[in-house]
Parts: structure tokens; sequence; C-alpha cells
């Protein structure tokens, strides 16, 4: 049974879809089976990965046909993906009109053979992002250490824990693009701490401009900045959780 975690922060801009991507290449860089399922219907994280208006992407899954396997791809970094297109909306919003509909790309995902399975979830508060919250079996919220990415990750754990166990705690909090002289950074950061203590992944992604050089490039960070300070980060905070 594969492992199912779910990127989510009811924010945007808070390094959501970075983090889902590098993660996943991170996974597969230590062995593991890696499916990739981009649930935003913008494809950034499709688009980061080279696939960029696919034929067939998570559209399939909320139209009713799972068994579309031409929906997965390979990629370059070793991952499958199953990517976004501009269809994807438009799909979900007839499938959330269906009797339990949010649980439709849990039983989609259940029989693929995979170690890991990441989604990397909208920032908004949708049915697709219920999908992915109700899909998943554990959860990465990463934020930036402001209080309005604070927020999302405040409305994302009431989300998780509307259909997850409260008493469960099966979510970890990854800051990101951290500044360790920034003051302010670490009064929120203190914050997080008092809030949520061991739930918080330390010591975070450090601020760095690398990852929009590959923007476009077709294949994440860490294939083609491997020896970079963020590729080294996202190893470091992907290997406790192999």
């Amino acid at each position: 049974m594969s492992r199912i975690i779910s990127f989510v922060n009811l924010a945007g801009g808070v390094g959501r879809t970075t983090s889902a991507v590098s993660m996943a290449v991170a996974f597969s860089e230590y062995g593991k089976r890696v499916l990739l399922v981009d649930l935003d219907p913008n494809g950034g994280a499709s688009f980061s990965l080279g696939l960029e208006s696919p034929r067939l992407s998570a559209t399939e899954i909320f139209s009713g046909r799972p068994r579309a396997l031409g929906m997965i791809y390979k990629t370059a970094d070793r991952i499958d993906v199953i990517p976004a297109n501009l269809t994807l909306e438009a799909a979900a919003l007839k499938s959330a009109a269906k009797k339990d509909g949010e649980y439709i790309l849990q039983k989609a995902l259940e029989n693929l053979e995979y170690d890991v399975i990441i989604i990397d979830a909208p920032a908004t508060n949708s049915y697709l992002a219920k999908c992915a919250v109700v899909a998943a079996t554990e959860f990465i919220l990463p934020t930036r250490l402001d209080i309005l990415s604070m927020r999302g990750v405040f409305s994302a754990v009431e989300l998780i824990e509307k259909f997850k166990k409260p008493e469960k705690k099966n979510y970890r909090i990854l800051p990101t693009m951290v500044e360790s002289r920034n003051k302010s950074q670490g009064l929120i950061s203190a914050d997080l701490i008092s809030r949520y203590g061991e739930l918080i992944i330390s010591p975070g992604i450090a601020k760095w401009g690398g990852f929009a050089e590959v923007i476009g490039a077709g294949k994440s960070a860490l294939s083609l900045l491997k020896a970079s300070t963020g590729a080294a980060n996202y190893r470091e905070v992907t290997y406790p959780l192999l």
C-alpha cells in the first residue's frame, strides 16, 4: 500500500509546489518509486517537470475514467506524474455534485503500485483540496514565515482535522524561504514552535534564489542544480521521512 502525502497550504506563494516536486524527486533519489499527482488546475508542478498542456491528465480521474493509465507520464527526474491542465477544474465541479465525490481520488490511487504518492493540492478551500486531504495518509504544510502564510496553515489544519482524526496529528509543517537573521521571521517561528512543537520540520528550507533558474527547464532543481543549497535542504528534510 502506498504512502500518500498531500502538500497543503490554503495560502499561495508559500513554496508548496516547489516543495512537493523537490521532495518527490528526493524520495526517488533515495530509491523510492514515486508518483506525483498535480491537483492544481494551474499545473505548476506539471509545467516544472516538462508537462505543459498534456492531452491526458488528472481530469480523467474526475471524469470517471481512473483506469486511463495514459494519464501517468514518466519524467526525466525518474518520477511518474499525473499532470493537471485547464480541464481539471470543470471536471471537478461535475464530480463534486456526486454522492461521496470527495473520495474519488482516494479510490483512483489505492491500487497504484508506488512506494510514495505525493499530491500537490491547490491553494484554495475547494473540492479539489478536500479530495487531496481525503486521499492522503500524511500531510506536509509548507509555509513562509509571515502572517498570511501562517493563516493558510491554520486553515489547512482545520481542513485536515475535519476529514481526519484530530488527535492523530499526521501532518508536519515545513518552513520555507527561511532567513535566519530576519527578526520578524524569528518571532513567527517562535509562535509556530509554541503552537505545533515537534510537528515543525527543522530547520526548514533556506531562502535561495536558485530555484527560479530552472523554471521552464522541464527538470527539477535537484536534477539541474544537484550541489546547490536548496537541493541539499530538500534532501535533508526528506531523509527522516523514508
